[in-house]
């Protein structure tokens, strides 16, 4: 095998191991996020996108910890926690306006029930969250 293969081998197989991580802790943001914005919204009483904005920035924070401590934990990061999740809340928050605006699509405009929007939203901005995360949060080459 030629180095130059092993190389992108071993690339490949990292991006796939914190890929699956990724989206592991991502299941546990999506229960916080779906969670928290049934409670703002049934209990609370609060509108759909303002529960759903706070879920969000619940479950990002959550999210970072976990991926932070699990997912890329075999990354040499030198810089300090608090740079960490600033860059990660403000790579979420591109996320949170794209989730945000597919709920208001598909709620306000679609007829779908929230919680069902709100899932289908955060599945769409995931990927776009992963990506730049990897990347720039936890400073790994794409």
């Amino acid at each position: 095998m030629v180095i130059g293969e092993h190389d992108i081998s071993d690339r490949v197989s990292l991006f796939a191991k914190h890929a699956f991580k990724y989206y592991i802790v991502g299941v546990s943001g999506v229960l916080i996020n779906l969670g928290i914005l049934y409670v703002l919204k049934e209990y609370v009483g609060l509108w759909y996108l303002v529960s759903s904005a706070i879920a969000i920035y619940v479950s990002m924070t959550t999210n970072f910890f976990l991926n932070k401590a699990w997912t890329f934990n075999d990354t040499a990061i030198k810089q300090p926690v608090i740079f960490m999740y600033a860059k990660f809340i403000g790579i979420s928050i591109i996320g949170m306006l794209i989730q945000l605006g597919f709920n208001y699509l598909f709620v306000d405009k679609a007829h779908l029930y929230y919680l069902l929007a709100a899932l289908i939203s955060i599945v769409i901005a995931s990927g776009i969250n992963f990506i730049l995360n990897r990347h720039i949060t936890f400073g790994i080459k794409l």
